[in-house]
């Protein structure tokens, strides 16, 4: 890598690490209180110019950097299921009876820690199975639930391939049992806690609405992540909902850079003392002028990298691209930085497999 290139990343990342303002000027060389602002219009002429590249650039935002990431070390991840079965009024789910003793004889989703040396797809097919006795697929990514920086709760929409319902109780489960979801909600059941709910009625949309789609799904990638990382994939839609706008890297001249670039979009590294919701917030003052008076809170996720496997890695962090939309009764957010720009996207094959379009399905992201 040029050297060049490299220290002047490592400049930026280390003030936005190190300085408590997050929102440097564009330009100048301090701010009148000892602090250096960096100096963006002169890093982006030092820079060479960038082609279409399939390894991930540098990180553009650094908030700490994890030494090493590891499985119920410093991190854990929760797999957990949503099944359904019948139609209308009559739609039950799955839920077991909890076995542990803080709420022994609740009834909750099934769900479990995945364990190192495992997938998060391999934990839920195993937590089904010792919780419930059935075999099954996953479908896909109903939703991803963060706590802090180091709980993940990977919530899945599963199918059932074979097997029978537990009827004999052991550490895992007491049993397991198909309860209409009229009465889960209307509290005839005595549960665990409400928090998966929500995760019923994103099931129920999911199976009605995008279960048969043949959009690609969304699914954990099996790759080994060392940190922390968080992409903002930051769309705007026109009005009419003809014109699609995202916010890329530079590097990203247009739409058909998209497809062979592995990391198109604003990326940040982070580590164990930033809380995710924090990381969102510090980089949307960073990347746009007004920061969240213009783009929402991230609602979705678009993208996850996570394995924890082999069990000896180190690497077991995680990468989520997060979908951000832009608020139509906004003008188009001023990018702060001249690392950015927007781009159209007209190729609905590209919008769909990015997940932009605005009746697409996206996994929801839940910010505890």
């Amino acid at each position: 890598m040029n050297n060049g290139k490299l220290d002047l990343v490592v400049e930026d990342e280390e003030y936005i690490a190190e300085s408590g303002d997050q929102t440097p000027e564009k330009n100048g060389n301090g701010n009148g209180n000892g602090k250096c602002v960096f100096d963006f219009e002169k890093a982006e002429k030092a820079l060479p110019s960038t082609t279409i590249q399939n390894e991930p650039r540098v990180p553009d935002m650094q908030l700490g950097k994890c030494r090493y990431v590891r499985l119920h070390d410093n991190v854990n991840y929760v797999a957990a299921s949503l099944i359904l079965r019948g139609e209308g009024a009559a739609t039950e789910v799955l839920l077991i009876q909890e076995a542990k003793k803080s709420c022994r004889g609740k009834w909750y989703m099934p769900a479990g820690r995945v364990e190192a040396g495992e997938t998060v797809e391999e934990a839920v097919i195993r937590e089904v199975l010792e919780e419930t006795g059935f075999n099954c697929e996953v479908v896909e990514l109903l939703s991803l639930q963060v706590q802090g920086s180091g709980w993940y709760r990977f919530a899945f929409y599963c199918n059932i391939t074979g097997g029978n319902l537990k009827t004999v109780a052991d550490q895992e489960s007491l049993a397991a049992q198909w309860f209409p979801i009229a009465d889960v909600k209307s509290n005839k059941i005595s549960l665990r806690g409400k928090d998966f709910v929500k995760l019923i009625d994103e099931a129920i949309t999911y199976r009605s609405q995008y279960e048969k789609s043949k959009i690609e799904r969304i699914l954990p990638i099996c790759e080994n992540v060392a940190g922390l990382f968080l992409e903002f994939m930051i769309v705007k839609h026109s009005r009419d909902g003809l014109r699609t706008e995202v916010l890329v890297h530079k590097s990203i001249k247009d739409e058909t850079y998209l497809k062979e670039h592995e990391q198109p979009f604003p990326t940040v590294e982070f580590g164990f003392e930033y809380f995710f919701a924090m990381v969102v917030s510090k980089c949307y003052r960073h990347l746009l002028e007004e920061g969240a008076n213009v783009v929402f809170t991230p609602s979705h996720v678009v993208r996850v990298k996570c394995s924890p496997k082999p069990m000896e890695s180190l690497a077991h962090g995680i990468s989520v691209r997060v979908f951000c939309q832009h608020k139509q009764s906004a003008t188009k957010a001023i990018i702060r930085s001249p690392r950015y720009h927007w781009i159209s996207v007209e190729n609905q094959e590209t919008r769909q497999l990015f997940h932009m379009d605005q009746k697409q399905f996206r996994s929801s992201l839940h910010m505890l």
